[in-house]
């Protein structure tokens, strides 16, 4: 049974290949139907056999790929990722949002946050978590006590940079290294360092040896980085609601707790924190996730 996947580009492929791995009953394609002419002549040619669409952004304008798959009769999924929840209770308030795509589909979410949002557009989503980290042996012990995060180059205030300068100039004997900045568009004192764009190796060393990960984005869908950061014992501060991090709502609330995330990992003897390493072997690890989204999954195909 073929079951096309389209939408955000970064994650289709990757959970189509690992959908792949653990179910051999249906075939995964996904479609870079976005940016593609030969993905979209793909889906088109394919969309009367297949049985289901998997959307991986929630759409509420007009969508062509969308239209095809309500006329084929197509069951529809759509997988909600974040700014799409924003964009959708937007134009929920001013009246112009698109319903015939939203109110036919079943909608899946990751996070408590996002299905309170897609909640608000008067829909019913079921929370599913697919996403998970890479495997990264965690440190026996830290060799000292930094502060990771990232920074997109080009989004750099949504992302909370000036959060980030403000915990500098507080903890000033502490370093943060910033991922994915190479400049900052705002002073910065000299314990903040711009590590620049990491391939999956660098990440890796760098989320590996951080005692401290900081997530400070004004939105966010369930974010990977988070769940690593959990999976390697890291104390994860973040400005959205789950389970294993400080959840901080402000710039005092930040500051509090990494003095208490630094505190903690001092009484642990720079060892990472192992309950949220345990936590996250049970409920991030891919093959229980993978089996657990491919039941939803053929509980909507054989309805």
């Amino acid at each position: 049974m073929i079951i096309l996947i389209v939408g955000l580009p970064v994650f289709t492929h990757k959970i189509a290949n690992d959908l792949n791995e653990f179910d051999k009953s249906n075939r995964y394609i996904a479609l870079n139907t976005y940016y593609s002419w030969k993905d979209k002549f793909l889906f088109f040619l394919l969309l009367p056999f297949s049985k289901i669409v998997i959307s991986f952004n929630g759409v509420t304008d007009n969508s062509r790929v969308l239209n095809w798959t309500i006329r084929y009769k197509k069951k529809l999924i759509m997988q909600w990722m974040g700014t799409d929840a924003l964009l959708a209770m937007k134009r929920f308030k001013e009246n112009t949002i698109n319903r015939k795509y939203i109110d036919y589909a079943t909608h899946f979410v990751d996070s408590p946050w996002q299905e309170k949002e897609v909640e608000s557009v008067k829909l019913n989503p079921k929370f599913i978590r697919f996403k998970y980290g890479r495997e990264i042996k965690p440190l026996d012990r830290y060799l000292d006590i930094h502060i990771l995060s990232y920074i997109a180059q080009n989004k750099q205030e949504f992302y909370g940079i000036k959060k980030i300068i403000n915990a500098a100039e507080q903890f000033t004997t502490v370093e943060f290294r910033i991922a994915g900045m190479t400049k900052c568009d705002f002073k910065t004192p000299n314990n903040v360092k711009a590590i620049g764009w990491l391939d999956a190796v660098g990440m890796e060393k760098e989320l590996k040896n951080a005692a401290i990960f900081v997530r400070m984005t004004d939105h966010d869908g369930f974010s990977v980085s988070v769940i690593e950061a959990i999976s390697i014992g890291a104390e994860v501060i973040w400005s959205h609601e789950a389970e294993c991090v400080h959840y901080v709502q402000n710039i005092e609330e930040m500051n509090r707790a990494i003095n208490n995330a630094i505190e903690q990992i001092k009484k642990r003897d720079y060892k990472p924190n192992q309950k949220t390493i345990d936590f996250a072997k049970t409920y991030y690890g891919k093959t229980e996730l993978m089996h657990n989204y491919i039941q939803e999954l053929n509980n909507i195909i054989n309805k």
